[in-house]
């Protein structure tokens, strides 16, 4: 058998039998073509056989499967890891999943653009308005409500955050945030100017100081009249929450009697709320000890009445009930009016206070040795209203306190009727005894009031409580018996009233003066029921005898 050669002719299969080489004369010759059977054909040379048995003796090891599913497992997992840390990485300073503001999607948005949204919201809605004929628009703003966007945006980002992984990021867990927009601030002035209707604005009831400087008192609001915009600001808001999705409906201006927006009932629950403040003894304790204490006036300087409740505050401030407490004015008081005045070395307090223990003058004030811990005084605002929004008055700092002692003079004042002496006591010892002449209703010799009561000195306790350097004295007196007593006499001096139906003790009422030695010898009551010392006498105990001091009067 012949095979082509590599240049298309054939080789010779032996001496005689020539094949021709043209490639074109082959159909002449395909009868006669013998093929070798193919078992005669040689094979190429091939690695001998091994027995699986002995492979590991005689020869190499075979070759090792390779699983790929564990690496397919471990690249889905960095896959997914990468997404989770993607999608954490993305809300972390966005609304998560499922957050609603108001009803309204915002998750995925950040804290800068839910707060534009809402400030585009409050400035830019326009509420349309009329009154008799006239027309006009008004926003939020225009109206002067307030609205910190800033504050609801960041409630807005912060919903979900304290819930677990799964919830957190879970579009389907809802959170709706729907903090409250306070339309009573609502101001009708706008109204005033564009409908020209006239109004008389409403005026707030607020609190004060009381003159003692101890005590809160109220003054009561008073009622307006006019536009009222409480139905145009409620619109407003409706728009407004629903962040662009409402349109506005035009509101009809009615006239009416307006509400002060911090009625006298508002002010009363505020005053309530204080007083209970006030009756626990704010200040800054080192353990149990005050050594400072934030007074009525620090209070109401951080102090406003907020009637809604429950609107959405600003951050530093804390609500109780209807009072709102201001932590940046708080640590302005610590600062400014308390700190400085903080002495690492003590100094005792010094007093006057009345039979009853009652203290009615302060000779030095006192304070206690303290030394504070550094920084420990340094967020005093915040801790204040803390405490404050709980109803407590405890403001914790730590340090060491050296507490002051108090000295308490006892100043007490004994009339004695049949005796016919006024004597100043401190501390139980007798400074001074003064004669004096009582009322004429009183016996001289044993000082009892006769029957009829007309014109005594009245036995008891008193307290005094209030006092004249100079005062003209005048009145009318109908007696049991149906007659009259009248009297009216000038500059009459140094006068201290004792009973609350107008009896003092005072300079005798008499025109030239008249000394204790002459009273002594008077023999007789010669007053109306009030008790008359010496000319000699009655400066220096209008001095010794202090608002508050207790008065004894007996037989």
């Amino acid at each position: 058998m012949t095979f082509p050669s590599g240049n298309g002719g054939f080789s010779s299969n032996g001496a005689n039998n020539q094949v021709p080489s043209d490639a074109s004369d082959m159909r002449d010759f395909e009868s006669t073509q013998v093929f070798t059977p193919m078992q005669d054909v040689p094979l190429p040379p091939q690695p001998p056989q091994q027995h699986a048995s002995n492979a590991g003796m005689n020869g190499p090891a075979a070759g090792k499967r390779h699983h790929v599913w564990p690496w397919i497992v471990v690249a889905l997992v960095v896959v997914l890891a990468g997404a989770c840390a993607g999608l954490v990485a993305f809300f972390n300073i966005r609304a998560l999943p499922g957050t609603t503001l108001w009803g309204v999607d915002v998750s995925g948005k950040t804290q800068q653009q839910i707060a534009q949204t809402i400030s585009n919201e409050v400035d830019g809605t326009k509420i349309p308005v009329s009154y008799e004929g006239k027309t006009g628009s008004v926003t939020l703003s225009d109206l002067g409500v307030k609205v910190d966007a800033q504050q609801i945006a960041q409630e807005a980002v912060d919903a979900k955050r304290h819930e677990n992984v799964f919830a957190r990021y879970a579009p389907w867990a809802k959170h709706d945030v729907n903090p409250a927009i306070d339309a009573k601030d609502a101001n009708p002035e706008v109204l005033d100017e564009q409908l020209g209707t006239n109004s008389i604005k409403p005026v707030d009831a607020k609190l004060q100081v009381g003159d003692d400087g101890s005590t809160i008192t109220v003054i009561e609001g008073t009622e307006g009249h006019g536009a009222d915009p409480t139905e145009t600001a409620n619109e407003a808001v409706r728009v407004v929450q629903s962040l662009g999705a409402q349109e506005p409906k035009t509101v009809e201006v009615q006239l009416k009697t307006i509400s002060p927006a911090i009625t006298t009932d508002e002010a009363n629950k505020a005053k309530s709320t204080l007083d209970k403040l006030m009756a626990q003894k704010p200040g800054v304790y080192i353990g149990k000890e005050r050594f400072a204490a934030f007074t009525p006036s620090m209070i109401l300087a951080a102090t406003t009445i907020d009637p809604n409740g429950n609107g959405t505050l600003p951050q530093g401030q804390i609500r109780n009930g209807n009072v709102v407490y201001d932590a940046t004015v708080l640590q302005k008081a610590y600062d400014e009016q308390i700190k400085p005045n903080i002495k690492s070395t003590k100094e005792d307090r010094e007093v006057i206070v009345n039979n009853n223990g009652t203290e009615i003058e302060v000779i030095k004030e006192g304070h206690d040795g303290v030394t504070l811990d550094d920084g420990t005084d340094a967020n005093i605002g915040t801790k204040a209203i803390d405490a404050f929004g709980k109803g407590n008055g405890t403001v914790s700092v730590s340090g060491k306190l050296d507490p002051m002692k108090v000295k308490e003079t006892k100043r007490h004042v004994v009339v004695d009727l049949s005796d016919h002496t006024v004597t100043a006591l401190e501390n139980g010892n007798a400074v001074k005894t003064m004669h004096m002449s009582a009322g004429q209703g009183n016996d001289y010799a044993t000082g009892k009031c006769q029957a009829s009561g007309d014109m005594c000195t009245p036995e008891g306790d008193f307290e005094i409580w209030l006092k004249y350097p100079s005062q003209n004295m005048s009145g009318t007196l109908t007696l049991s018996d149906g007659k009259r007593e009248t009297w009216d006499v000038k500059n009459v001096g140094f006068v201290n009233y004792f009973s609350k139906s107008g009896c003092a003790i005072h300079r005798i009422a008499t025109q030239t003066p008249y000394t204790d030695a002459q009273i002594q010898a008077l023999g007789e009551n010669t007053s109306h029921g009030c008790v008359g010392i010496g000319w000699d006498m009655a400066e220096w105990f209008y001095n010794w005898c202090v608002d508050g001091t207790s008065v004894h009067v007996q037989q």
